[in-house]
């Protein structure tokens, strides 16, 4: 997939020169399918007054691995670099590896303060900011939106990797505010598609009311198949990234918008570039969208509120 900037050009040839010498900023992560997030960094900039090639110069990176971003980072800093936007934990690991001395903000990590990137969320100290997606406080909002779709929701079905740290992080947030909601917590290990497969094939309603798959790489390569599953099976899916709200069997998803996410990155990175440091920057929480998929919910025979369709950003029929 090709991300486009705004003004239509692919984001991984941004280029923005000047006469003079700008700051340099590198967007860089596994950016397939985030071109909106890409596009709201660069609003986030103009907003803080980098508005023209004289003011700023973005170079975007679209990697794979971390090797990819180290490599990326460490070439970015060879020709002089005043700060990184990095997508998710990947990239910010490499960026703070490689350019320990350059103002980092991560857009999003699942919980910086539990990765040990930063010293608190009010204070983070040292070379990075950003903005958390699956904290304790993100995760309580998600759980509540999702007993908005599913008021009778009471037991959790969570498919998560153990050898993912961010899904090991959000599955302890996850466990540790469900009680107050009056959710319990059922958890499934996975470490593949086939396993998810296998996993959702051996649920039923008996045993979960809905089921949230953490990894959503597996659900953007193999959400078809995976929805298909859950729908022979009666399985309601919620998702946590509101682009994967179309898939088979998902009634509803709860996460940030990618473009309002980007623009308080690039708002955060714009002080920077003003002066501020990114120690006293504090951790920002991106407002969350819901998406209610009501083809979903009626195939699976499931009545959504309509308080809960009312208050969506969007409704898929």
């Amino acid at each position: 997939m090709t991300l486009a900037s705004p003004s239509g050009a692919p984001v991984s040839e941004i280029r923005w020169a000047a006469a003079t010498t700008p700051p340099r900023v590198l967007i860089v992560g596994p950016l397939d399918g985030y071109g909106a997030l890409v596009a709201g960094v660069s609003q986030g900039l103009q907003a803080g007054g980098f508005k023209s090639a004289a003011d700023i110069q973005i170079e975007v990176r679209n990697v794979q691995s971390m090797d990819e971003a180290k490599a990326a980072i460490a070439n970015a800093v060879e020709r002089s670099l005043d700060a990184v936007v990095t997508v998710f934990g990947q990239a910010t690991q490499a960026a703070r590896e490689v350019a320990p001395n350059v103002p980092v903000v991560f857009c999003p990590v699942a919980d910086p303060v539990a990765a040990r990137l930063v010293a608190s969320a009010e204070a983070p100290g040292g070379a990075l900011t950003g903005v958390a997606s699956a904290d304790a406080e993100a995760s309580g909002r998600r759980l509540h939106r999702f007993l908005q779709v599913m008021p009778g929701l009471r037991r959790l079905g969570v498919l998560f990797d153990p050898g993912f740290p961010p899904d090991r992080i959000q599955l302890a947030h996850l466990e540790q505010v469900a009680p107050s909601l009056g959710l319990t917590i059922v958890r499934r290990d996975i470490a593949d598609v086939e396993d998810a497969m296998r996993v959702l094939a051996a649920l039923d309603r008996g045993h979960v009311d809905a089921v949230l798959i953490l990894r959503e790489a597996w659900l953007r390569r193999s959400g078809a198949e995976i929805g298909r599953v859950a729908t022979e099976h009666r399985l309601a899916l919620l998702v946590g990234d509101p682009e994967l709200a179309t898939l088979p069997a998902v009634v509803a998803a709860v996460g940030p918008n990618q473009e309002q996410m980007g623009r308080i990155a690039g708002d955060m990175v714009a002080k920077i570039l003003r002066g501020a440091r990114p120690g006293d920057l504090k951790i920002e929480h991106p407002p969350f969208d819901l998406v209610v998929n009501l083809k979903s919910a009626g195939d699976l025979g499931l009545a959504v509120p309509e308080s809960a369709i009312n208050g969506a950003a969007r409704v898929i029929r």
